[in-house]
């Protein structure tokens, strides 16, 4: 067999390690447990936003995210004795932009040099960020099977209110189901063509067809109210959610009466939702389920903007602003 190009000492200095072992997310750190101290690495020191080589380790506890403290500070301090290896996960900072660090190395005297233990930090913010929203689609996926049924409940026991015979009540029944599947596919077509702007009020209009002889349904949003292709499917959503929430507990689900309205000004669009006349003795969303997560994902993730909903004996209210421009 023939032997590959001898390295060199130069091909391996601590300087070319480094910057190497960087590259791929993972910086060195070390930990006094009799001092309570910690030292950094320039990418650790990175990672936990701050330019202190050396920081007490109750100053970087107090950087976690709350809903990981008590188990990262359990894991850190079990390394100063256990000689086993180990790997835990943990997020610095909170919201949206929290960073997902894995501390990882071996513990007590096998991983003591003098009366610092040695370890890595490595970078595993998009690996998280991935399988978060692997399963954010999974649930999605499953809340849309639900609602899918919800809808076809809903839509159902609308038509059969005012059907005359059972084949007026399978045409009528179809002919809904077909506007709410074109509502869908202009969604769809719009993202995936970049055909340009859609008028909200369009896309509102093919999703609250079909409920307009259950309830009393007025869309009054501004000729100026378009979205872009690639948030059209955000939208939809949106619209697709309330529907099928007032389907089960609001105006939708017993003749009462809904206005939406939205325009935009000062570089903000604003849409409102308000049902009144809904069914007193009804069952009422939480507002904390799925549905409310996947509003709050789509409107303040995706689009960047915020939204309030009261639910009273008045009915239901809802309001959404989206930076636009």
């Amino acid at each position: 067999m023939a032997e590959g190009p001898e390295l060199t000492g130069e091909g391996w200095t601590l300087e070319s390690f480094t910057g190497a072992i960087h590259r791929g997310g993972v910086g060195l750190w070390a930990w006094s447990p009799t001092q309570r101290l910690a030292q950094l690495d320039g990418l650790c020191r990175e990672f936990w936003g701050t330019a202190e080589t050396v920081v007490p380790i109750d100053a970087l506890f107090a950087r976690v995210h709350p809903e990981d403290r008590e188990m990262m500070m359990r894991e850190w301090m079990a390394s100063a004795d256990d000689p086993h290896a180990y790997s835990f996960d943990f997020r610095i900072g909170a919201g949206p932009d929290a960073r997902w660090i894995s501390a990882r190395g071996v513990g007590g005297e096998t991983g003591r040099v003098g009366e610092w233990l040695q370890a890595i930090f490595l970078d595993i913010t998009e690996r998280k960020r991935a399988e978060e929203a692997e399963r954010l689609l999974a649930d999605e996926l499953a809340h849309r099977v639900s609602n899918m049924f919800t809808v076809a409940r809903a839509l159902t026991a609308i038509v059969a209110r005012d059907a005359k015979s059972a084949p007026l009540f399978a045409e009528d029944l179809s002919r809904r189901f077909g506007v709410l599947h074109e509502a869908t596919t202009l969604a769809t077509r719009a993202h995936r063509l970049d055909q340009g702007s859609v008028p909200l009020r369009n896309l509102a209009e093919r999703i609250l067809t079909p409920y307009r002889d259950g309830a009393e349904i007025r869309v009054e949003i501004a000729e100026g109210a378009v979205v872009a292709p690639d948030h059209v499917n955000d939208y939809a959503m949106i619209f697709h959610e309330l529907a099928t929430n007032s389907a089960k507990y609001g105006a939708l689900s017993g003749r009462g009466t809904l206005r939406l309205g939205g325009g935009v000004a000062d570089g903000t669009l604003r849409l409102t939702w308000d049902e009144t006349g809904t069914p007193a003795d009804g069952p009422k969303a939480d507002g904390t389920g799925f549905g409310s997560r996947l509003l709050r994902q789509t409107i303040e993730r995706s689009l960047g903007g915020r939204f309030e909903r009261v639910i009273d004996a008045g009915g239901m209210h809802f309001e959404m602003s989206v930076p636009v421009g």
